[in-house]
């Protein structure tokens, strides 16, 4: 009989779950700082970016939910509450305007932020939890655009 209190399927249920729940709070801050970002962009590239950073929004609207979603379905209750979400920002993004070049430098860097954290969590979630697994690769692949997207403004 084991002494554990968890079986091998439930520690990787769990963990999975755990490893979803770190990335919600940094998606949900992504998507406030792309809206910050769509309302006060101003220059030259204002409209393509102003529609862009909404676009942008939206997808990781989509994307949360869906991560936390799984996490959930894996049995863990998600926080993305304000106070959750404040914290897992180190450095907020600019208040006011912003230009169309110091726009694209904050966003694109906080997409890779994110994109490294969602790639050092994925060697977890593909023993843990498939579905988990290819729900952040989606996502990944997401911010990966928008990154390339972003930068696209400034060549």
């Amino acid at each position: 009989m084991s002494t554990s209190l968890m079986n091998t399927a439930d520690t990787a249920r769990l963990s999975a779950a755990s490893a979803l729940q770190s990335l919600v709070p940094e998606l949900v801050a992504l998507t406030l700082d792309a809206k910050q970002a769509h309302w006060n962009v101003t220059g030259p590239a204002f409209l393509p970016l102003h529609e862009l950073t909404d676009e942008l929004a939206a997808d990781l609207r989509t994307w949360t939910d869906r991560l936390a979603e799984r996490a959930v379905a894996l049995g863990l209750a998600v926080d993305a509450r304000a106070a959750t979400v404040a914290a897992s920002t180190k450095t907020p993004f600019p208040a006011g305007w912003i230009t169309d070049r110091e726009m694209v430098g904050e966003l694109s860097a906080r997409i890779s932020t994110l994109a490294e954290r969602m790639t050092e969590v994925l060697a977890g979630l593909e023993l843990s939890d498939p579905v988990a697994h290819d729900a952040a690769v989606e996502s990944l692949e997401g911010l990966e655009k928008y990154r390339w997207m972003l930068l696209a403004h400034t060549r």
